[in-house]
């Protein structure tokens, strides 16, 4: 079971099964994408001890992200 550190508590957060069912489905569309933008793919994580849950997007995917924002954000397509 993967696990990771709460950002709020520092306490023990566990993985949800999956990013396609549920809302995790509806988590997060990109603002600079157009009317048929997809939502971002997002695992919930459950803090075990102050009960907070976030979704978290893996690291490959907020890398384009990133790289997409920017390009936004220099005027460039």
């Amino acid at each position: 079971m993967e696990t990771k550190s709460c950002p709020f508590c520092n306490g023990e957060m566990v993985k949800g099964k999956s990013d396609r069912a549920g809302y995790a489905r509806y988590f997060w569309k990109k603002p600079w994408g157009g009317l048929l933008s997809q939502a971002e793919l997002a695992y919930p994580w459950l803090c075990l001890n102050c009960g907070a849950l976030i979704p978290y997007i893996d690291g490959e995917k907020l890398e384009k992200i990133k790289i997409e924002f920017e390009r936004q954000r220099m005027g460039r397509s």
